[in-house]
């Protein structure tokens, strides 16, 4: 049952990033558009940030769950987005791009510090090489709980 339960779920999560990396352009596309559909919605104009996000705020305290969900749904999706982005560029600045960068100009691209630089390459090697090499059962078990983890940041 337990082997079972292992296996649905990396079906699942195979599943949802597959999803994800399809629909990529749309979720991106709908991430720009979304504090313009949530200004047309509350009826407010989005020159004005603060009054929107004041609006927002008390819509959610006045148990408007529709646009708590979409606001929560959304944050979601930014996360993985940005996620999702920040392994490739690691891995495309580092090892694909044209050009060979030093540490310094990568972080220096993307805005990072270079501890976080180390800690984000080794996850995507982690990650590329679990899916290159089909590690042994155990290890690939730990770095999925790792990435459910990450999922929850």
């Amino acid at each position: 049952a337990v082997r079972k339960a292992d296996k649905e779920k990396r079906r699942n999560m195979h599943h949802n990033t597959l999803l994800l990396l399809r629909s990529y352009r749309d979720i991106r596309w709908m991430l720009q558009c979304f504090p313009d559909t949530i200004a047309e919605e509350l009826d407010a104009p989005l020159h004005d940030l603060d009054t929107l996000i004041n609006l927002v705020n008390s819509e959610i305290d006045l148990d408007n769950y529709r646009l708590e969900n979409r606001i929560q749904s959304m944050r979601l999706s930014r996360s993985m987005m940005d996620r999702l982005n920040e392994l490739y560029n690691i891995i495309y600045l580092t090892y694909i791009a044209p050009e060979r960068l030093m540490v310094v100009e990568i972080c220096s691209k993307l805005h990072i510090s270079d501890r976080q630089y180390y800690r984000l390459r080794q996850q995507a090697l982690n990650i590329i090489s679990i899916r290159l090499w089909s590690a042994p059962a155990a290890e690939l078990d730990s770095w999925i709980e790792v990435m459910s983890l990450l999922e929850v940041l």
